[in-house]
């Protein structure tokens, strides 16, 4: 049993290691995510010219060659590529870690496939279409949650041991296939073999039915699940504005949402609600096309059904332009498919005369093109935001109907922008030059050649906003149209291309509600997820430490009441200052009879550091222990001095005498052992802090004085005789004794603020004598 744990844990730490150490194929083949098959091959190609182990004598040749090789073995096979994407394998981490994905273990392939669990696919030798669509936490943040802005997600999570998903997973089963059939993701979760994932999506319970869009994820909060009711909260993930319900009164101001840049769309099916089959695509498109949906088993759009003859009996689709008079594409039959749906919104997702309003518009409508005979060419015509180049737009529209289909459709595509808009690009294509100011419009002629470089000119008789110009502007661009798409001519301009500014995105402060307003829901999502009991136990948890931290403050109240009340009027005495003004000099003041109730006995709460010397090395003591307290001395409740122990050796033996729990008497100590020693007194609370030089002890076994280390029980008298006996070895040399006496000080000053060290309480402070 050992052994295969040992093994299991082994062979689970190999698959995390090779995940974590494996490069980006995408990096390695230098393409975006969304690189097309085409694409990769190229940059294959090119890579394995330059890295060929033949052609290139770099030592890691051959290593990066067989990178780029691996890296077009999973990214050149669709399916490998898949795999890659949802659970991050490459062809060479082998397939036998994908069926089972973070599975605790990692042979059950020899057990035939399925383990000891229950529900959810487990015991069966064939993959089910629950284990097909199995997530992990890096698949769903990576890929299914930016995704879900564009495609919504249904989400199923499982367990082992689940007696009730067993009983739903025939109903799955056929909601997965019409789901997956209209085009929406799916994922399932199982919550033993993805606890990083089940936590983050705050699963309690299985089996669960959640649904994700724009990344907000729902769950599924009914009794009994049916079919119906799982195709209910799949049509209820959309937004309400995906397909707009139609009327008679509302269709033309609905068609004139050309004027957004938008084209217009019409379901019309006899069910009274859409199905997923309409809204998955309208979500999809919502960008480029308005949706909008009439049932026609009512009689609110008569007149619409009747006017484009639509049949009542079968779903129909009409798509429109700026030309509202009459559809642009239409289609009916029994039960529109979604292949159908697709290819005729993707043919027809651009206006005549689409504006550049946004990157990916731009990347769409001007396709980029290095070859020069093969060179495609963006026609936009250079307008303002006003109603007064409506008129301008119209004409150029109708230019565009009429030459761009003489001309060659498929390499000229017209369009227009707004200059304040698009002031960047406008600012790159006019080098910082404004454009006309008479009644001509600029008409930007654009070859894109990658990704940022573009050639370009600008026609030099513009777009003529008087119809007397009007021929003239149509015959010189209609000439140099046709010069550069059957010569070699060149373009006389290259730029650098910004991102075009996003017109459709909303304003800042539209932003900062719904970002305020997704944080709330995360939040209530968060608190949601705990049952009623945890709460509970917080709350009490939390009144409990309220509590106590009462109690220990009405403690502290009434010692210092006790404490005030036992003081005589005036007693207490302001401390003294620590240092001068400007905090550079600090000041040391001694400790002796006349200074013992203004630092001590009657001083205000606080802290006074007094370090023990003698006449011999107090100069040396106190200049370190200036040193070291220098930065301590801009806090007021701060005061710092020395105590000469010839004088006061017997206020000392008292003040240790006091302090210990036993009876013990002190009948004498030498004084020698201890030099060095740091007292931290608090005179209004009855405690001190002992700092005693252990490192000074070592120095003083190194000098054969280990009976005298502590400098406690030993006396004067045999101090004396030793040094009469050896008077070099009494003599320490002053710099090696100050810095091995004091070297602990700082850190023990650093563990008193951090309360570590422990407090000596006293009954009463021992009069100093005269």
């Amino acid at each position: 049993m050992n052994v295969s744990i040992f093994v299991t844990k082994l062979a689970l730490c190999v698959g995390l290691l090779a995940l974590v150490l494996a490069e980006d194929l995408y990096a390695v083949l230098n393409v975006e995510k969304s690189a097309s098959t085409q694409e990769i091959k190229a940059a294959y190609k090119r890579l394995a010219r330059q890295w060929h182990p033949d052609k290139n004598k770099s030592p890691d040749a051959t290593d990066h060659f067989t990178k780029i090789n691996e890296a077009y073995e999973t990214l050149g096979d669709a399916e490998r590529r898949r795999d890659y994407d949802n659970y991050g394998y490459t062809t060479a981490q082998g397939r036998a870690q994908r069926r089972h994905p973070e599975s605790g273990f990692p042979f059950d392939e020899f057990f035939g496939g399925g383990g000891f669990g229950f529900g959810g696919g487990f015991g069966r030798q064939a993959e089910s279409i629950i284990d097909k669509h199995m997530a992990t936490l890096r698949n769903f943040e990576s890929k299914l949650q930016p995704e879900s802005h564009q495609t919504p997600c249904f989400l199923y999570a499982f367990g082992n041991f689940c007696f009730n998903c067993m009983r739903m997973e025939h109903l799955l089963e056929k909601i997965f296939e019409e789901v997956e059939s209209v085009g929406l993701c799916i994922a399932t979760i199982h919550v033993q073999r993805s606890p990083d994932l089940a936590s983050y999506l705050r699963i309690h319970n299985v089996p669960e039915v959640m649904g994700m869009v724009n990344g907000k994820v729902t769950h599924l909060k009914v009794n009994v699940i049916s079919v119906q009711g799982l195709r209910d909260f799949v049509r209820q993930l959309f937004p309400k504005d995906t397909l707009i319900r139609l009327k008679d009164s509302d269709v033309d101001a609905f068609l004139q949402k050309w004027r957004n840049n938008q084209m217009t769309a019409i379901f019309f099916s006899p069910r009274s609600e859409p199905s997923a089959r309409f809204l998955a695509p309208a979500f999809f498109h919502r960008d480029r096309v308005a949706f909008g949906y009439v049932c026609t088993s009512t009689v609110e759009a008569e007149e619409l059904m009747l006017k484009f003859n639509v049949n009542k009996r079968r779903e129909t689709l009409l798509m429109f332009n700026e030309e509202t008079t009459s559809p642009v594409a239409t289609i009916s039959m029994q039960q529109l498919e979604r292949s159908t749906l697709e290819e005729v919104i993707t043919g027809n997702q651009f206006l005549l005369l689409p504006r550049l309003s946004s990157q990916s518009v731009f990347d769409e409508l001007c396709p980029k093109e290095s070859k020069l005979k093969r060179r495609k060419l963006c026609v936009a015509l250079i307008t303002n935001k006003i109603a007064e180049h409506d008129a301008a737009r119209d004409r150029f529209r109708q230019f565009a109907l009429g030459e761009g289909i003489r001309l060659h459709p498929e390499r000229v595509r017209f369009v227009y922008l707004y200059e304040e808009v698009q002031k960047k690009v406008m600012e790159v294509l006019t080098r910082g030059n404004t454009t006309r100011t008479t009644n001509v419009l600029e008409v930007a002629i654009i070859w894109p050649q990658d990704k940022k470089r573009v050639n370009y000119e600008f026609l030099e008789q513009g777009w003529s906003l008087d119809d007397d110009g009007l021929d003239i502007s149509r015959e010189a661009l209609r000439k140099r149209l046709t010069e550069l798409l059957e010569t070699d001519h060149l373009l006389p301009y290259k730029a650098i291309m910004p991102d075009f500014y996003n017109e459709h995105t909303l304003n800042l402060l539209t932003r900062i509600f719904y970002k305020l307003l997704d944080w709330l829901d995360r939040l209530w999502f968060f608190f949601a997820g705990y049952e009623a009991q945890t709460y509970f136990m917080t709350i009490l948890m939390m009144v409990m430490v309220a509590f106590m931290a009462f109690i220990v403050k009405r403690m502290n109240d009434a010692e210092e009441a006790q404490i005030r009340h036992q003081m005589k009027p005036g007693q207490k005495r302001p401390r003294p200052p620590s240092s001068t003004p400007d905090n550079q000099t600090i000041h040391l003041y001694e400790l002796r009879y006349e200074t013992f109730n203004n630092l001590v006995k009657e001083a205000d709460t606080g802290l006074t550091f007094v370090i023990l010397v003698d006449e011999e090395c107090k100069k040396q003591l106190l200049h370190k222990f200036a040193e070291i307290m220098q930065p301590y001395s801009r806090y007021s409740a701060l005061t710092f001095g020395f105590l000469q122990l010839e004088y006061y050796i017997s206020w000392y033996q008292h003040l240790l005498e006091q302090s210990m729990s036993f009876k013990v008497k002190l009948s004498s100590i030498n004084i020698r052992n201890c030099i060095g020693t740091v007292i931290a007194l608090n005179g209004y609370r009855k405690y001190y802090y002992m700092y005693h030089p252990r490192n000074a002890q070592k120095w003083i076994r190194k000098q054969n004085q280990v009976g005298q280390a502590m400098g406690f029980m030993d006396s004067d008298s045999d101090s004396g005789n030793e040094a009469t006996k050896n008077e070099q070895s009494d003599r320490m040399d002053e710099r090696i004794f100050v810095n091995e006496v004091l070297s602990g000080l700082s850190l023990w000053m650093d563990r008193i603020f951090d309360g570590s060290v422990k407090k000596v309480r006293i009954d009463y402070w021992p009069e100093m004598a005269q």
